[in-house]
């Protein structure tokens, strides 16, 4: 293996949890660590678990690292224009309801993980990486193949994707897996607690603390300069804290997977099977 290091990133979701226990039970090799990068917005339950997922590493061998590139909260409350958000806030103009750009993934995630992978290998500011240097793990499961379309290999990095090549794993097997190895125990939903992402079902999950505190950055949003039609979290365009949870149609999750990308899963599946071999 050319590689000097490889390293899970590890959201502390449902998937990147399979991943990471299935190399402490030897079901998977062992990363030398995995890294978690910190939004400074994560829900209670997810930074617990992150805890846990910490102790059970240490007995095992795989130590886990937390970075940050900053807290998406702060960046929502104190800045001064809208425009330097990082999160896809949703815009409602006269015609239609648009969704911001979405750069947190890059700059609280991918940046701060890839900045601290090349201080783990000893690299100074702009030197050039080693070629395949590092193996990088990502936590995508079998039915959300399209989301490996985000991710492009760098001349350091040669990222994969145990579930879909080597296990041929869904999240709700991933979710069955943990059960039957861990019981008792099921990992949270690994988001911030403001994301415009959630599905209504993920707002109720929110504490009431929680809640709260996002209602409070929803209506900052809409009072930040910049913007010349109004944001919002909640994808109805209404302020949170007055959104109707018992709308059956404001229940489904956004993006949700369609007919044509299960197609597409089958589509692939001689790639797919045939890298199921590796291990």
């Amino acid at each position: 293996m050319s590689y000097q290091l490889r390293i899970l990133s590890l959201g502390a979701g449902v998937q990147s949890t399979a991943i990471f226990l299935m190399a402490c039970k030897g079901v998977l090799p062992k990363p030398h660590l995995a890294i978690f990068a910190d939004t400074g917005w994560e829900t209670l339950a997810t930074y617990q678990h992150l805890e846990w997922l910490e102790k059970i590493g240490k007995g095992e061998g795989i130590p886990i690292i937390r970075v940050s590139g900053g807290s998406i909260r702060d960046g929502l409350m104190n800045r001064e224009n809208a425009r330097q958000c990082y999160a896809p806030y949703f815009i409602k103009t006269p015609d239609a309801v648009a969704m911001g750009r979405r750069q947190c993934t890059y700059n609280l995630k991918i940046s701060p993980i890839r900045n601290k992978t090349r201080e783990l290998l000893g690299l100074k500011p702009r030197q050039r990486a080693p070629q395949g240097a590092v193996e990088q793990w990502i936590g995508i499961s079998l039915d959300e193949l399209r989301r490996t379309r985000g991710y492009r290999p760098d001349r350091m990095t040669q990222v994969r994707f145990p579930l879909i090549e080597w296990k041929l794993m869904s999240r709700q097997q991933c979710i069955q897996w943990i059960a039957e190895n861990y019981p008792g125990h099921v990992p949270p939903k690994s988001s911030c607690i403001g994301c415009p992402y959630h599905s209504d079902n993920e707002w109720r999950a929110l504490t009431e603390a929680e809640f709260a505190d996002a209602c409070t950055v929803d209506e900052a949003l809409r009072n930040a300069r910049g913007l010349k039609y109004p944001a919002f979290l909640h994808r109805s365009c209404v302020p949170l804290a007055e959104v109707d949870f018992t709308d059956y149609q404001l229940r489904l999750p956004f993006g949700e997977v369609q007919k044509h990308e299960l197609i597409e899963v089958q589509k692939h599946g001689m790639i797919i099977t045939g890298l199921e071999d590796e291990l």
